[in-house]
């Protein structure tokens, strides 16, 4: 792009911290990495970007600087939004500029005298409701969506997320952008996962809405398949328990297995190598993993659900969530393999190219400058 920055000094912040704590392993990180590094690349708008020291992971040059904290203790999960809403007023007392873009959603908090953007990933436990029993996390959340009240401009990674804004919170159209993540995967490792024994594969949490269950369910009735699942994703040990004796329960010992966090240098070939990547979800903001699968030439099978047939554009095998055995009929038609299903990965890596990140980039680059104008 060409170089427009009239002053020198940044006046918008933007919030990478997502990339040093738990959500680097998770479709926030991604997000985040994704645009952090696309606005870095940029001179029109001077950006001070907001992290802690020890592990930046970003290179950063003039115009553009680095603001880093010193790490203070933090909890991984359980209250951690606390600590990192103090972190951010701290930031934001410390710091000149006069808008910021709170990329962290537990980080979410009202700054005296500065413009808040803040990205919203969905708004998922609102529309399904979060057990007050887990007190620390409804409170978390609780005090998230009372601050989403009180932000100026939102990035919604979807359109649905910005309908959702709109239903849910009241949210004025206008102050909604939509800005939707590129899909770029690391250049493949060139490892085999197949081995002797072929695999679908599953990549996300035990959360409610990513449906898992039924996935399960579809495994059971098509038993006569040579796949295994590979369940990919970074869970706490007790959901990894949970999920075991789930397993054991239902009659499915050594066909389902854990694997735990893929690495981004092994990701495209883990995708690519399955008999199909499965997304079983009731509802998504975006539906990464979908994206993902198609850029990696892979065969993606997902739930109906608007949200992910935006973003598959007719490349993948559909079923209704609702249905396991819709499920597991696709599961059959992705393990016999043959003509069709090697369209939809040629038509998917298709898709895959139109996925890019250059409207998300544009549109934040055009809010920031509205944003300091006003």
């Amino acid at each position: 792009m060409a170089n427009r920055t009239q002053d020198p000094s940044p006046a918008v912040a933007l919030d990478v911290t997502p990339l040093q704590n738990a959500n680097r392993r998770r479709g926030i990180g991604t997000y985040v990495r994704g645009l952090a590094a696309r606005l870095a690349a940029q001179d029109e708008v001077a950006i001070e970007f907001w992290g802690w020291q020890g592990d930046f992971p970003l290179a950063i040059r003039p115009p553009h600087r680095a603001v880093l904290m010193k790490r203070s203790v933090m909890p991984e999960y359980r209250g951690k939004w606390l600590f990192a809403q103090l972190a951010m007023q701290r930031r934001a007392r410390a710091s000149r500029v006069r808008a910021v873009h709170i990329t962290d959603p537990d980080a979410l908090t009202p700054l005296a005298g500065h413009k808040l953007l803040t990205t919203v990933y969905d708004l998922i436990p609102l529309r399904q409701g979060i057990s007050r029993k887990r007190i620390i996390g409804w409170a978390g959340y609780r005090t998230y969506i009372r601050n989403l009240r009180r932000v100026d401009t939102y990035f919604a990674i979807s359109k649905q997320t910005g309908r959702d804004l709109t239903d849910l919170l009241g949210v004025p159209s206008e102050k909604i952008v939509i800005a939707a993540p590129g899909i770029n995967l690391p250049p493949p490792s060139g490892a085999t996962f197949g081995g002797a024994r072929p695999y679908f594969l599953y990549l996300g949490g035990p959360n409610p809405n990513k449906n898992l269950p039924a996935l399960l369910d579809a495994m059971g009735r098509a038993e006569a398949l040579p796949e295994e699942l590979l369940v990919a994703g970074h869970w706490l040990p007790k959901q990894v328990a949970a999920l075991e004796a789930t397993v054991a329960s239902r009659g499915l010992a050594g066909r389902v297995r854990h694997i735990g966090f893929v690495p981004d240098g092994e990701l495209a070939a883990r995708l690519r190598q399955a008999t199909a990547v499965i997304i079983p979800s009731r509802s998504e903001g975006f539906g990464l993993p979908v994206g993902e699968g198609l850029a990696a030439g892979g065969l993606v099978a997902h739930s109906r659900i608007p949200v992910l047939e935006d973003t598959s554009g007719g490349a993948a095998l559909t079923f209704d969530p609702d249905s396991a055995e819709q499920l597991a009929e696709s599961l059959r038609r992705a393990s016999a393999g043959g003509a069709d299903t090697r369209e939809l990965r040629e038509r998917g890596l298709r898709r895959a190219k139109d996925l890019t990140w250059d409207e998300a980039v544009r549109a934040t680059i055009d809010s920031y400058r509205e944003a300091l104008a006003s």
